[in-house]
């Protein structure tokens, strides 16, 4: 197609304008829709850290109250969890991601469920009542030994310290009252060595408080010591691999968002350019076109002289340059035949 005619380059500028248009919402549809994707997941990592928030608040109350409802709802965010963090696994794989902070995350979230688990059935075996557990045997028995000699001076005195010891051992947890417990109850043993019957019970009353303190030493007398420590790390290794994961994140959405911005500008910026060029040579051919019909009508006064076409540029123009040319030859053909006609009358009357 030559774009020789004013329509032509009319039709050439809205393509051009259309092209880029077309171009422009492309890019942008493109790239809107992978920003969302991103953003999607995006919103999954924030709702896994609020998993993560609601585990930890389960956690702690559990091991406040002491019941098992709390475990059951620790369970069901866990699920949540691990169902979201399986749907960035193919966000990561179409990226090019760093496959490896899921899996570090998979497999922290799973160290610190096991870990939970563990610090639950330990709980189970010391007791989440007083009706359950190691609690539940001491109780049994020291309300046993309650009616017998033991509770008889003179050992009334010593039994009641080693139950004051092993109710303060419970409430606070401290290695005195742990130590305390072994001598006291090492002691009261050893002074019914003679009484067969009475003896076993106590060795019995000895061997729970001693599970008692074991199982509480490994569950941790401190925030950072035994079991209840170790879950603490993991889960704290659970968040930094979450932020991670969300660090790794970030610098794709905003190398997407710059992406969308470079696109659209250079888009926008060749439409323009083109668009400009196109109608500086369409003003320029246009400007010269219409300074040669001045400059024809102008020397059309004075002689016979056509107009060249080929300077014209566009088509319609060219078509009007023939039609003026046409006019000049028939103005001069006119012109020859008056000047003919008047040379004959001339003729007739001088003769």
């Amino acid at each position: 197609m030559k774009f020789d005619s004013i329509k032509s380059r009319l039709v050439l500028m809205t393509l051009i304008c259309v092209i880029g248009m077309g171009g422009l919402v492309a890019s942008q549809h493109y790239f809107t829709q992978r920003l969302i994707t991103l953003n999607q997941q995006r919103d999954v990592l924030l709702r896994m850290g609020q998993d993560l928030l609601q585990m930890r608040r389960h956690e702690k109350d559990f091991l406040l109250r002491s019941d098992e409802a709390y475990f059951i709802k620790f369970s069901q965010q866990a699920v949540s969890f691990n169902t979201r963090l399986d749907s960035l696994v193919p966000m990561f794989s179409q990226y090019d991601l760093p496959i490896t902070d899921v899996e570090s995350l998979s497999n922290s979230i799973e160290t610190y469920r096991e870990k939970f688990q563990e610090v639950v059935a330990l709980q189970r075996q010391i007791g989440l009542t007083l009706n359950s557990g190691i609690r539940s045997e001491i109780t049994n028995l020291e309300n046993r030994l309650s009616e017998t000699e033991v509770n008889r001076a003179p050992t009334r005195e010593l039994f009641g310290d080693l139950q004051l010891a092993t109710r303060n051992f419970q409430i606070t947890q401290e290695a005195v009252y742990a130590r305390e417990i072994e001598e006291l109850s090492t002691r009261l043993v050893s002074m019914f060595d003679d009484d067969q019957n009475l003896n076993v019970t106590l060795q019995r009353y000895q061997s729970a408080l001693a599970a008692l303190v074991n199982n509480y030493l490994r569950f941790g007398l401190t925030h950072n010591d035994g079991l209840r420590g170790e879950f603490r790390q993991s889960a704290h290794n659970v968040e930094n691999q979450l932020k991670s994961v969300d660090s790794a994140l970030q610098p794709l959405i905003e190398q997407q968002e710059a992406q969308v911005r470079i696109y659209g500008l250079g888009i926008t910026a060749l439409t323009s350019v083109v668009l400009i060029l196109v109608l500086i040579k369409s003003f320029a051919t246009f400007h010269r076109a219409f300074v040669n019909f001045l400059t024809f009508f102008y020397r059309c006064k004075r002689q016979y002289q056509k107009i060249d076409t080929r300077k014209l540029g566009f088509a319609e123009l060219k078509s009007l340059a023939e039609l003026a040319n046409e006019m000049v030859e028939s103005k001069r053909n006119i012109e020859a035949r008056l000047a003919s006609v008047e040379a004959e009358l001339a003729n007739k009357k001088a003769s």
